[in-house]
């Protein structure tokens, strides 16, 4: 059975990544935490077997994710992020704890790359996971790529924030010793490092399941909100700006980027008043259906009215038309008398009998 586009890059991609980072580790364990060659059996096996049971997951599991690719659902794809993702994030916690131990004299030029090799392995595996080039309506799949937009600058605003903790962008003072030290204190980074590492697990797998429903042809979506972009309003664009405003004023850490602060500030500006829009809509749209909704009522009573008094008329004449018929056809008198327009007469003659 040959495989699919989408195994093929989907594969090409997750092993590259765990291939590149499987070498930062590696190149560290060998020059150890003082620059000094010692390289360790035990640390080549436990990444060899960890990529070899990830590679056995990844060959059951690619292969539901090609046999959901045009339904909505989306269980093999949160699968293989869940799985793809907690691997990658063990690695580069041992990564960032082994560059915050190192005493040598950083290079930038490598830790640049890992943040370069990040930033396009993770937003290009979630966009292939989506399904998105699988849907028909045209239409639907601009819209579906103009909502993925928001996701991938999101997981780029928290790689930026991760990558902060094993980039070297001068956030470092001389102390005693000619030792290099971070200003920033190890709790903290501890702190930003898994909630970011909770971000990257738990958002892109939100989205997975919202975008699933569009994959079908002329599949309109769920009717409820979509809970993604709430999501990203408070854990990025609010907590996320808390965090670089925190480490910028507080600590005085340079390494916090500007430009995604500004990002934030722009985001949230711009779906707080998308919110407040939404909010007065459906206000006006519920002040005007309850106002079309009593119109009609008003034009009913006379024609209620109108139909009480064809009743009582209808009423009224038809004593008269079963006198008339029973004058003119005397056989059928015992056949009219018993229909239930007769019961009038029913309650005096039972009172007369009783």
């Amino acid at each position: 059975m040959v495989p699919t586009p989408q195994v093929c890059v989907s594969t090409l991609v997750t092993v590259s990544t765990m291939a590149v980072v499987d070498l930062y580790l590696l190149e560290q364990s060998m020059l150890g935490s003082r620059g000094l060659s010692g390289p360790s059996v035990w640390q080549y096996v436990a990444v060899l077997l960890g990529d070899l049971g990830f590679l056995l997951a990844l060959r059951f599991v690619s292969a539901g994710v090609v046999s959901e690719a045009r339904s909505p659902r989306r269980g093999f794809a949160n699968a293989l992020w869940f799985l793809f993702l907690s691997l990658l994030q063990l690695k580069l916690f041992f990564v960032c704890h082994n560059y915050r131990q190192e005493r040598r004299p950083p290079d930038p030029l490598a830790r640049k790359t890992l943040t370069l090799l990040l930033s396009i392995c993770l937003p290009s595996l979630f966009l292939i996971l989506t399904g998105a080039d699988h849907m028909t309506p045209q239409r639907r799949k601009q819209e579906v790529r103009g909502r993925l937009l928001w996701v991938v600058v999101d997981l780029l605003d928290v790689l930026d924030l991760q990558a902060g903790l094993w980039e070297a962008q001068g956030g470092f003072t001389v102390g005693t010793g000619g030792i290099a030290e971070q200003k920033l204190p190890i709790w903290a980074e501890g702190l930003v490092f898994f909630y970011c590492y909770a971000l990257l697990l738990l958002l892109p797998c939100v989205a997975l399941t919202e975008l699933g429903a569009t994959s079908l042809p002329g599949q309109r979506g769920p009717c409820k909100e979509a809970l993604y972009p709430w999501l990203s309003l408070v854990t990025i664009n609010i907590f996320t700006l808390a965090l670089r405003g925190a480490g910028m004023l507080w600590y005085r850490d340079p390494r916090v980027s500007t430009v995604f602060l500004g990002k934030n500030l722009l985001a949230l500006a711009v779906k707080l008043s998308s919110a407040w829009e939404r909010h007065k809509q459906e206000q006006s749209a519920a002040g005007s259906g309850a106002v079309v909704g009593a119109e009609p009522g008003d034009p009913t009573l006379p024609n209620q009215s109108t139909e009480q008094g064809e009743g009582q008329t209808q009423g009224k004449t038809s004593p008269s038309h079963y006198h008339t018929l029973s004058r003119s056809q005397s056989h059928s008198l015992s056949h009219v008398s018993l229909e239930p327009t007769t019961t009038p007469l029913g309650p005096s003659f039972i009172s007369h009998e009783l």
